[in-house]
């Protein structure tokens, strides 16, 4: 039935030493041409709630390293999304060491942060994308896609997203956020 999915979820607790990286939306941008592996996420879709207006700003644009492990190498992403907010806000790119802590819960269509962490998330911040295996190779689970569609199972998919991130074929993991600026 319908347990508790919107009590706060606590996913591990042991929480390395980390980075924290603030993005502001670039209006030029470079794209290099590194190799990306399965990882093609300038055609993701944006999906967007009914009850969000329009975003009409500038793109999102961040690029990371994709976790690896050993010498595995997967390259670089690059990413381009519409901001979910029609109000200001900035974007936030987080890594963490395996493995990691995250308080976070559902609200409606998005996954929010609720608690402050080590690595510069911020309660309030909403999960836009993390990095997830899929067999053995790294994808981006679009969080809100995910949400969006409102299943009984949506935040368990994210959840399941989140955790496959194991350090069976990475080291670390990278959480994308949007934060709303006041």
């Amino acid at each position: 039935g319908n347990r508790a999915s919107l009590a706060p979820t606590m996913f591990a607790l042991m929480v390395p030493m980390a980075t924290a990286l603030l993005i502001q939306p670039l209006s030029t941008q470079k794209m290099g041409r590194s190799p990306l592996a399965s990882l093609r996420m300038d055609d993701i879709p944006q999906s967007r709630s009914s009850n969000v207006v329009e975003a009409n700003r500038e793109d999102f644009v961040c690029e990371f390293e994709i976790p690896k492990k050993g010498i595995a190498e997967y390259g670089t992403a690059q990413m381009k999304f519409k901001p979910l907010l029609a109000t200001n806000s900035e974007l936030v790119v987080v890594r963490y060491d395996l493995p990691f802590g995250l308080a976070a819960e559902p609200r409606g269509r998005v996954v929010v942060i609720t608690k402050d962490g080590p690595n510069g998330e911020k309660a309030g911040d909403i999960l836009r994308f993390c990095t997830q295996w899929v067999d053995r190779d790294p994808i981006l689970c679009d969080v809100c896609k995910i949400m969006e569609r409102q299943l009984q199972n949506s935040f368990d998919q994210v959840v399941a997203a989140l955790v496959s991130n194991d350090g069976t074929y990475g080291e670390d993991i990278v959480l994308v956020l949007e934060r709303p600026i006041e």
